[in-house]
């Protein structure tokens, strides 16, 4: 077995994680590198592998660093299954055409400053259209849930914790060159506990091979509960001063989380009833996605 790593290795974004193994290639994420708008489209353009001599494909979660680049994989010709947790497949179903639509106005943006100089038009890096293309490959699977990918090679995802539908990947691989069977497990992006509408992450009992993110692995966590108690001072701060309270977040998650909490305080009396506004298509989307799958939140959301 053969692994490299063709992003999200000394930096946060991009990630692309390939397995070789009897005569397989499958893929772990396929994340858009995030940065600076030269560096990033070049890295985004320049795939490191032959999408046409994938296999298979596996996705942890929605989060567009881990999916971004789905729609370049098949319009360069993937035509493989890829495999995520129903939610998940829900969310990217938003999230893809709408980084689609990012893409074609950044070039409309660039081709304006192009034609001024005289230069040769860009296309985005993939359209709302190749995005949608892209949306067929997918294959939804639930937690827990073992599923032979490819000869050999079993498919399970449990919650990570980190998003609605993300996953650790576990894949459990009869290796012929080794001469024996193997456990690799990507960790995807890892949730912390206690977070607000979603589950924990699920333990993990062992791994042969273990792919980690570390995004956060040199910082203490406030406990969620003190987070809690400062934003509801904060609501009745603005409140009492007849201001308004303006929260830029995440359209997937960050969003739903907040909104979740301001609904939470003020049904526990520690906040006013207030008008609360989400001004997001995506994130009006993605609300709808969340509330497709109760089976991903925890046992307070449900009840």
């Amino acid at each position: 077995m053969q692994i490299s790593f063709h992003g999200a290795a000394r930096t946060v974004t991009g990630s692309q994680h390939l397995i070789e193994v009897n005569g397989y290639r499958l893929l772990l994420d396929c994340g858009m590198y995030q940065g600076k708008r030269s560096e990033a489209n070049e890295r985004n353009r320049r795939l490191p592998f032959d999408p046409k001599t994938l296999d298979a494909m596996v996705l942890s979660h929605a989060h567009i660093d881990h999916s971004g680049n789905i729609p370049t994989l098949v319009k360069r010709g993937y035509q493989g299954p890829i495999y995520a947790t129903h939610a998940t497949r829900d969310l990217a179903a938003a999230m893809l055409p709408d980084s689609g639509h990012i893409q074609e106005k950044d070039a409309e943006f660039v081709n304006k400053k192009h034609k001024r100089r005289g230069e040769a038009p860009v296309e985005p890096l993939y359209t709302q259209q190749d995005a949608f293309n892209s949306l067929r490959n997918f294959v939804g699977i639930s937690y827990q849930q073992s599923r032979e990918i490819l000869e050999g090679v079993h498919l399970s995802l449990v919650d990570a914790g980190h998003m609605l539908g993300s996953a650790i990947v576990m894949l459990d691989i009869e290796d012929k060159d080794a001469g024996r069977d193997i456990r690799l497990v990507f960790s995807g992006d890892i949730g912390r506990k206690g977070l607000p509408i979603l589950l924990d992450p699920t333990p993990i009992d062992y791994a042969d091979v273990l792919i980690m993110e570390s995004t956060y692995g040199g910082r203490t966590h406030e406990p969620i509960t003190d987070l809690e108690a400062e934003f509801a001072e904060l609501v009745n701060t603005v409140y009492q001063k007849r201001g308004v309270l303006i929260i830029p977040a995440f359209a997937v998650g960050r969003t739903q989380q907040i909104v979740y909490l301001i609904q939470k305080l003020h049904s526990a009396g520690k906040i006013p009833v207030l008008p609360v506004y989400v001004d997001s298509p995506l994130a009006i989307d993605a609300t709808s996605v969340f509330r497709l799958h109760p089976e991903a939140y925890d046992a307070d959301v449900r009840d």
